[in-house]
């Protein structure tokens, strides 16, 4: 029930339309029950005038009848227009803060919820509600209507022929009590199948380098196959229950005709009925046949639109855990911000057991840089997350500008912060819309320093359209360091005040990577930089440097400060300086 009242709360705001939409249907139900009892009044005429009777009265029947079927046309035009029409609209509404919902989602959720499985929710799910709507509400009308009204007019023409005709539909009810929930349970299983087929195929597209260069074609076509074979077995469990439910319906429909077919013939010929009465509750009955057999499918249809509500409503449950504060306070107002940065005491821990994270003290003034090093594991990346709030620290752990950053809404905290990944997403468009993403009205010269500032310079004459070349999905045409100096490019053109480099560098040879970093240190002189990398030439020139070890900074200086302590830092140094002076040798 809950997921109905949900649906309605889209229903509604299309309340004007669906009141017109439902009156138009209502109309074309009711001028639909004129021609039968139009036929009757021929038919009687024709029996009871004789040869030499007038033409007049027949040509007046079929005028009105062919009026009545006139108007149903144009009525039956605007009920599928408005009833079907708002159907779409709310998929529409109901896709769009699906998405908006995903957008607002922490990164975490996405960890743990498989890809094809949210799409199948967006596609497949909202379809099957689409057709509820759709669908399900002609039915429901026609039901209501058709039903009704034929039953007063079956009953006018005979009682007797009407209890008899009605009494094979005693079992419709005791049909659709048994087969609903089973058909529901079977299409949740349907969807369940379907979103894990779409995750695997979703899975092995973006993977499609690794299986090739491993020779695992074969061994992922036979796990396809293998999840294909489930969805159809689900399929073809669904579609028996199915397969069953609607002849079952349809013969309770038939066994009614035959029943009025031997005692309305008997009734007919005893002179107790008249020709034109019998053809008309014949047509009466026959007029019940669509809607009795429709609650049926409507059932089916209701079943598979609840299921997939629900399905709908389990995403949108899903409460954001990083969200703003209200009221804001952020100190500075929006575009006042510095970028120092100040870490108190930041401790944390991924599932609230094990401290990733222990007691963590650091200041970044201004336009200065710092470089986080350190084994793997040690608590780098964490921090940047920290930072970027995909994860939440403490209350007054993490501060910019002096304001404590879960004070600061996303938007603005997230704004003044570049940020580059070692594996970068680009997104299947030319190099150009993937610098500019997220800027709007961006200069050609802006975007070109951007692209030079990134090193991307060099590599312009071997794209066949310069920055407007395009590069396939997640950048699959560039290298693993022109990927790096996109994403660069894309963090330097927002002048950031703040600019993240996790492990920025790792796909850039030493010469790219030097020239790289001295133009944005030269270029974004005002800009507070945080470097993570395991390469000391890459952080050597850092303002400040501090090595990270069992989640806690085990060292902090210059280059030459730490080289001079002689601990952990300058191990680190001169087994990288070995490893080149032995790689020069060879």
């Amino acid at each position: 029930m809950d997921a109905l009242k949900n649906l309605y709360q889209y229903i509604k705001i299309y309340r004007h339309e669906l009141i017109a939409g439902i009156a138009a249907l209502i109309l074309t139900d009711v001028i639909g029950l004129l021609p039968p009892w139009l036929t009757k009044l021929a038919i009687d005429y024709i029996g009871m005038s004789g040869v030499q009777s007038s033409i007049t009265p027949l040509i007046t029947y079929s005028a009105l009848i062919v009026t009545a079927v006139g108007l149903q046309a144009v009525f039956r035009y605007y009920w599928r227009k408005h009833l079907f029409g708002i159907s779409r609209k709310v998929e529409y509404d109901l896709r769009n803060d699906y998405f908006r919902h995903l957008q607002r989602l922490h990164w975490g959720f996405f960890q743990h919820t498989k890809t094809g499985d949210i799409m199948s929710r967006a596609t497949n799910d909202l379809q099957a509600i689409r057709e509820f709507l759709g669908i399900g509400s002609v039915i429901i009308v026609d039901a209501a209507v058709i039903i009704s009204t034929c039953l007063v007019l079956m009953i006018v023409i005979s009682p007797s022929l009407t209890l008899i005709s009605l009494l094979p539909m005693i079992a419709v009810s005791l049909i659709v009590k048994k087969f609903s929930r089973e058909i529901r349970r079977r299409f949740e299983s349907v969807q369940e199948k379907l979103s894990e087929l779409s995750s695997m195929v979703n899975e092995s597209i973006a993977g499609i380098r690794v299986i090739q260069a491993y020779v695992q074609e074969t061994n992922e076509l036979k796990r396809f196959k293998k999840i294909n074979r489930h969805l159809v077995d689900k399929n073809l469990e669904l579609t028996k229950m199915s397969g069953l439910f609607f002849p079952l319906m349809v013969l309770t429909t038939g066994t009614a005709a035959a029943l009025l077919l031997w005692i309305g013939g008997r009734e007919v010929m005893g002179g107790r009925l008249t020709l034109g009465s019998y053809v008309a509750f014949n047509g009466y009955l026959l007029m019940l046949t669509w809607p009795m057999a429709a609650v049926g499918f409507m059932i089916n249809l209701s079943q598979r639109g609840i299921a997939s509500m629900k399905r709908i409503e389990d995403i949108m449950k899903v409460k954001p855990e990083i969200y703003d504060i209200f009221p804001p306070l952020i100190k500075g107002g929006e575009g006042g911000f510095k970028g120092e940065i100040e870490l108190k005491s930041l401790t944390f821990s991924y599932t609230g057991k094990e401290n990733v994270l222990s007691n963590i003290a650091l200041k970044i003034p201004v336009g200065s840089s710092l470089a986080l090093t350190g084994a793997v594991g040690s608590g780098k990346s964490t921090i940047v997350k920290l930072m970027l709030r995909i994860y939440d620290a403490a209350d007054g752990a993490i501060f910019v500008d002096g304001g404590d950053i879960k004070k600061m809404p996303l938007r603005l905290l997230r704004e003044i912060i570049g940020y580059v990944e070692q594996e970068p997403f680009l997104f299947s468009d030319t190099i150009r819309e993937n610098i500019v993403f997220g800027i709007k009205n961006a200069a050609d010269d802006d975007i070109e320093n951007a692209a030079a500032m990134a090193g991307l310079d060099r590599d312009m004459e071997i794209f066949p359209h310069g920055l407007d070349t395009v590069i396939g999905e997640r950048g699959v045409t560039l290298s693993g360091g022109q990927k790096q100096r996109v994403a660069l490019a894309r963090a330097i053109i927002k002048n950031p005040k703040i600019l993240i480099l996790d492990d920025g560098f790792s796909n850039l040879d030493a010469s790219t990577e030097e020239r790289v970093f001295g133009n944005i240190r030269n270029s974004l002189r005002n800009t507070t930089i945080i470097l993570i990398s395991h390469r000391i030439s890459t952080i050597k020139e850092a303002d400040m440097i501090a090595v990270m070890k069992d989640g806690g900074v085990g060292e902090v200086g210059t280059h030459n400060e730490l080289i001079s302590k002689g601990g952990l830092y300058q191990r680190i140094y001169k087994k990288q300086l070995f490893s080149e002076m032995e790689i020069v040798e060879e």
